[in-house]
């Protein structure tokens, strides 16, 4: 008989492959993990992983217990979501997750009234492009910038996300003093395929200087004298940009809040996923842009 523990050593192993990174995300030490292995392999009289220069991975008896831990995990989160989600009290922390823009451009923007109206909550915004898990409760609430196709997932469409073509503030008037040229973006596939489906609707100019971050590609903008391709949101409230473009629809504009099924019902959640659609409607213009660029 093995506990959850060792469970969840072996699952942290499989999915993180060595035993250093396992061991950070379990907040023990190598060493320890190195002998927890050791001892749970001698308890079970077989090993469970095949070594390969400090890499792991589970062999056939391995992966039966990484199966049944990740069973376990699911049951003991959605055990945790049912009970959770009935939570009437407001108060307690809400996660919402949301890309880098969206955090720092729009939630930013609105978390102190939320706070204000409920002093009893605490609002945690995790910032970053990586999917988190709901059903995991990695995060309660999500903005995401495309509709949900996850049947245990509720959600309302917030806005459609327009972008544009901004450069420094004075370019546009001086022929002279044009952008060198634009900021090209590398890393993210999803915002590569939206600032490529872009480049017909400007003048070719070619990329220089490149980020992986649209807020990094804002601040070149500034200091390169360069175009760039934002989210309207990100462009119009950046210090010395000013819009050179119509905002542009693309294929992947829909900007969507999500949370659990289960957490649907749960005061706390609930109150912040309303105040976040109502914070939508009074940023419609911040995110979808204005039809026609001031001269």
């Amino acid at each position: 008989m093995i506990d959850w523990e060792a469970y969840r050593l072996v699952l942290s192993i499989a999915r993180c492959g060595r035993m250093s990174e396992a061991g950070r995300e379990l907040g023990v030490t190598q060493s320890t993990m190195f002998r927890r292995l050791a001892d749970l392999e001698a308890k079970l009289g077989r090993p469970l992983f095949h070594r390969d220069q400090g890499a792991y991975t589970p062999n056939e008896d391995g992966l039966r217990l990484v199966a049944a831990a990740e069973n376990m995990e699911q049951n003991a989160a959605e055990a945790l979501r049912q009970v959770t989600g009935l939570d009437q009290k407001l108060r307690g922390r809400v996660t919402i997750a949301a890309s880098e823009v969206l955090a720092s451009f729009f939630l930013a923007r609105h978390v102190a009234a939320i706070g204000q109206a409920h002093k009893g909550l605490e609002v945690s915004l995790l910032a970053g492009n990586q999917t988190l898990s709901l059903a995991n409760l990695e995060a309660d609430i999500a903005i995401r910038p495309q509709r949900p196709n996850d049947g245990a997932l509720f959600g309302r469409m917030l806005a459609t996300i327009r972008w544009a073509v901004y450069a420094p503030e004075g370019t546009a008037d001086l022929a002279s003093d044009m952008p060198a040229g634009r900021i090209g973006f590398l890393g993210d596939p999803f915002v590569e395929r939206i600032v490529r489906s872009q480049n017909a609707h400007a003048p070719d100019r070619a990329a220089q200087f490149f980020s992986n971050s649209l807020v990094l590609s804002a601040s070149l903008a500034v200091s390169t004298n360069s175009e760039a391709f934002l989210p309207v949101i990100l462009g119009e409230q950046w210090p010395g940009l000013v819009r050179q473009s119509d905002p542009i629809t693309h294929d992947f504009s829909e900007l969507w809040i999500v949370c659990h099924n289960d957490m649907r019902k749960n005061a706390k959640v609930r109150v912040v996923f309303d105040a976040l659609i109502e914070a939508a409607r009074a940023d419609r213009a911040l995110l979808e842009g204005t039809p026609s660029v001031s001269q």
